[in-house]
């Protein structure tokens, strides 16, 4: 009897633990930003992103970039503003703020160049 009701709390965890056939695939993520410096374009980390929607208002999420270089905002699709500041000893080359348009199916890339010293 012991055995039996070992096996069948095994059978039970595997059961949980297994995906469900019929599940939604994770969607894609609305926005890729990136942070590069130098001609060779080094990937850059710690710069701090603003994600807004396009036609204004509050602020929607602050991502920061990685090891990589690159952040990834996880909202639904739509038109977002995309704003940074060059950190210390830093210059932005081009705009500080870029619009980008998520779509299903596509992440939009909002790629910002810096020359740092």
């Amino acid at each position: 009897m012991r055995r039996t009701l070992i096996v069948m709390s095994a059978l039970a965890a595997a059961c949980a633990l297994a995906p469900q056939a019929g599940a939604e695939p994770a969607a894609d993520p609305a926005l890729k930003v990136q942070a590069v410096f130098g001609t060779e374009q080094f990937p850059m980390a710690g710069v701090a992103a603003d994600i807004a929607p396009c036609g204004g208002g509050a602020s929607l999420a602050t991502i920061t970039t990685g090891a990589d270089g690159s952040a990834v905002y996880a909202g639904a699709p739509g038109c977002y503003r995309v704003q940074v500041a060059a950190p210390i000893g830093c210059m932005l080359d081009g705009d500080s703020a870029l619009e980008v348009t998520s779509v299903p199916g596509a992440t939009p890339l909002a790629t910002f160049r810096f020359r740092c010293a």
